[in-house]
C-alpha cells in the first residue's frame, strides 16, 4: 500500500504540473469546493450572472470561466483526495506493526499528517491566487511525503535483505549517496523558482511569445542550467563508488538503473525545453523526472543506511537474519 502511495503521490506532481501547463491553477476559485459546488459546473450558464465578483480571490475579479481549466484543477483536487485516502490505509495497515516496527508506523502516520497539512497548504495557494513562494513549499511538502512514504517501505523489507558479507559499507558510500539527495532537492528548488520566474515572464509577454520567455528569466534559469553539471557529477562518483556492491545488495542495480534513467532523461528534456522554446508538454515530463530522480536517489540513500554487516555464523537461518538486523 505505501508502494501504491508513493506512486499516486509522483502522478499527482504530474498532473499539478499539467495544471500549471495549461493555466488552470485557478480553474477553481475557491476551495474545498468549485464555484460553490462539489461537482463543478461545465457551462457558464449554470454560474450566477456576478459569479466574477462573487468568487473574487484576494480581493480581485476573476477571468471568464473556462470549462476545460476548471476540470483540470478539479482533476487534481480528486488525484489529491484518492491519495488521502491512500495514505490514510497505509497508516492503518501499518498499525499492524507498531510493536514490531514502530518506525514503519510512525513514518507512516508522520505521512498522513503530511497529506493533511499539504491539502490546508493547497487551500492558501487559491486563496492568494496562486503566491509563488506556497506553490515552492506544495512542491517541497509533496517530496517529503514520498520521502516518508519510501522509508518505512524500505523498513519494512529491511528482514527480508539480508545482512552484506564480507566489507561493510564503506561511510563514504552513504555520505556521497545522501550528498545526491542533496543536490537533487537543491536543484528541484532552483527549478521550481525558475518554474514560478517562467509564469511571470508568461504574464508579461504573452502565450505568442513563448520562445522569446528564455531571454528573461535572468541568472535564476542560468544557475538552474549549470547546476546540472553537479548532478551529474555526483551521479557518476555514486555510480562508480557502488559498482563492488551491485551484485551484493538486491535492489542496487534496479534503483540505480531506474537514477540513470530518470537523469538521462531530465537532462534531454532540459535542453529540449531550452532549444525548442519551452513546449508546454515538455513542462509536466520535466517536473515528472526531478520527481523520481529523488524519490530514486532517495531510495538507494536509505538502502545503504539500512544496511550494516553481520557476521556470518549469525546468517545462517532467515530467523538468525531477522533476529540480527535489528528491525
Amino acid at each position: 500500500m505505501a508502494g501504491v502511495t508513493i506512486g499516486a503521490v509522483i502522478v499527482l506532481i504530474l498532473v499539478g504540473g499539467l495544471v500549471r501547463m495549461t493555466g488552470s491553477g485557478m480553474g477553481c476559485p475557491d476551495w474545498p469546493k468549485c464555484f460553490g459546488q462539489w461537482v463543478p459546473p461545465t457551462d457558464v450558464s449554470e454560474l450566477p450572472v456576478d459569479y466574477k465578483t462573487r468568487f473574487q480571490v484576494a480581493g480581485k475579479e476573476i477571468s471568464d470561466f473556462d470549462a476545460f481549466k476548471t476540470w483540470v484543477e478539479y482533476l487534481n483536487r480528486l488525484v489529491g483526495v484518492l491519495i488521502g485516502f491512500f495514505t490514510l490505509l497505509t497508516a492503518a495497515l501499518s498499525l499492524r506493526l507498531r510493536r514490531e516496527m514502530p518506525k514503519v508506523t510512525a513514518l507512516s502516520v508522520a505521512a498522513l499528517f503530511a497529506v493533511i497539512v499539504q491539502g490546508g497548504i493547497g487551500a492558501v495557494v487559491v486563496r492568494t491566487n496562486l503566491h509563488t513562494g506556497m506553490i515552492t513549499l506544495h512542491m517541497i511538502i509533496a517530496l517529503g511525503i514520498n520521502a516518508l512514504l519510501i522509508w518505512a517501505l524500505l523498513l519494512s523489507y529491511r528482514p527480508l535483505l539480508g545482512p552484506v558479507r564480507g566489507k561493510s559499507l564503506p561511510r563514504k558510500l552513504k555520505a556521497l549517496a545522501w550528498a545526491g539527495v542533496g543536490v537533487m532537492l537543491v536543484q528541484i528548488v532552483l527549478g521550481t523558482q525558475v518554474r514560478e520566474g517562467v509564469d511571470e515572464v508568461a504574464k508579461a509577454m504573452g502565450e505568442a511569445e513563448r520562445a522569446s520567455w528564455l531571454a528573461g528569466l535572468g541568472t535564476g534559469y542560468d544557475l538552474h542550467s549549470l547546476f546540472y553539471y553537479v548532478v551529474a557529477l555526483m551521479v557518476g562518483l555514486l555510480v562508480w563508488q557502488i559498482r563492488p556492491w551491485l551484485d551484493k545488495i538486491p535492489g542496487t542495480s534496479l534503483l540505480l538503473g531506474g537514477l540513470l534513467f530518470s537523469l538521462v532523461g531530465e537532462i534531454a528534456l532540459g535542453l529540449g525545453m531550452h532549444h525548442l522554446g519551452i513546449p508546454a508538454w515538455m513542462q509536466p515530463l520535466h517536473l515528472l523526472g526531478a520527481t523520481t530522480l529523488f524519490a530514486t536517489a532517495f531510495a538507494l540513500a536509505g538502502l545503504f543506511t539500512l544496511y550494516r554487516q553481520v557476521p556470518h555464523h549469525e546468517v545462517d537461518t532467515i530467523e538468525n537474519r531477522v533476529a540480527t538486523l535489528d528491525v
